[in-house]
């Protein structure tokens, strides 16, 4: 099982580094993953040179204060991890380190220094891994979306499932030395499981980011023009949800369900779209998206299936809206409109012929 964790989670650092639009949380997983390959391994380094020892100890020392970031950047955005919680996850991996460095020396003797380097160790690590399980509860509200809820919680329930089974069996272990390799074991198997969980929750969060501005302590001629930046910043995360990620192609998505995912309310989305987009409602302006959509499909001379499945694909949930949609957007049917640019009468689609069409 060691040796399983030990490979999952190089995996996961190469994963990591491969990928070209880091984020904060990628970087700081990645030497979460890497730390954790290397702790993973520190009980095979008994008797090793002084010089390997200390690299080993030191190479290890960011897991659980490397997590706690993680959680922050997960749970709270970008610019929750500053450099004063970096400060305080370095002086941890520092109390970690003596600890780890001179457990592995079957020689070492017990100090003054080593007592309360382990005390304070005790502290910190605690409390750090009882604010990452509190992450996920931060700021509960009920307008989040469902699956926002359920990440949180998978979160929790995996977490402090992780934390109580090992800190339990460590201590059973303790008294009862025959129960070591169960230890081990265990360790390995929440690590892997950890690992694997986190890659899911950086995907989710890349499709559901959470905001990455706050307005606290910001003077009070700041506090005026922070509501311009903020609509700003939000109009760019929904151009890049609409453009990029194409949410308008989900058949049942909600501007509630949207809202949450750029991080703010229904009320203040709706607002933004009709007051600075120019829309006359939500619906209209996925309809306007899924309608472009709907054209470039029908437009390909290839094809691209029936209509049936240009109508799926484009984000309608049935035929009909589709048919009564695109006809008041367009002034034909879909299959009309697709003989026509068959037939060369529409060159292109999203030029003059249809201007309307255009996703400025």
């Amino acid at each position: 099982m060691t040796v399983a964790a030990v490979v999952t989670a190089v995996a996961s650092l190469l994963t990591l580094l491969s990928r070209k639009d880091k984020q904060d949380a990628d970087i700081l997983f990645a030497v979460v993953s890497g730390s954790l390959a290397i702790s993973l391994m520190s009980p095979w380094m008994v008797g090793a040179p002084a010089w390997l020892t200390w690299a080993v100890a030191i190479g290890g020392s960011s897991t659980c204060n490397g997590f706690w970031l993680v959680s922050r950047a997960l749970f709270r955005g970008a610019p929750a991890v500053q450099l004063r919680h970096v400060g305080l996850a370095v002086s941890v991996a520092l109390l970690i380190a003596i600890h780890r460095g001179s457990a592995m020396h079957a020689e070492a003797t017990s100090t003054a220094l080593l007592v309360v380097n382990d005390a304070l160790l005790t502290f910190m690590s605690t409390s750090l891994l009882a604010l990452s399980f509190l992450e996920p509860l931060r700021g509960w509200s009920s307008q989040w979306t469902r699956s926002e809820r359920r990440f949180r919680l998978s979160f929790l329930a995996l977490y402090g499932a992780s934390v109580l089974s090992t800190t339990l069996l460590g201590a059973l272990a303790d008294a009862y030395p025959a129960l070591q390799p169960a230890h081990r074991g265990v360790v390995a198997l929440c690590a892997s499981s950890m690992l694997v969980f986190t890659h899911f929750a950086l995907r989710y969060r890349r499709r559901s980011p959470l905001p990455s501005t706050s307005r606290r302590g910001l003077s009070s001629e700041q506090a005026k023009t922070a509501p311009c930046e903020d609509d700003a910043r939000l109009t760019a995360l929904l151009q890049h949800n609409l453009n990029v990620l194409q949410v308008y192609r989900e058949p049942d998505l909600r501007v509630a369900e949207l809202a949450a995912r750029l991080g703010t309310v229904e009320h203040r989305l709706s607002k933004l779209i009709t007051q600075r987009m120019g829309e006359k409602n939500f619906n209209q302006l996925l309809n306007r998206y899924r309608i472009a959509h709907a054209c470039r499909l029908l437009a390909m001379r290839e094809g691209h299936g029936n209509i049936l499945r240009v109508s799926t694909e484009s984000g309608f949930a049935s035929l009909g809206p589709f048919n009564r949609a695109f006809k008041t957007r367009v002034g034909c049917t879909p299959s009309a409109y697709r003989a026509r640019c068959l037939e060369g009468g529409l060159r292109d689609p999203g030029g003059s012929d249809f201007a309307q069409l255009r996703l400025d």
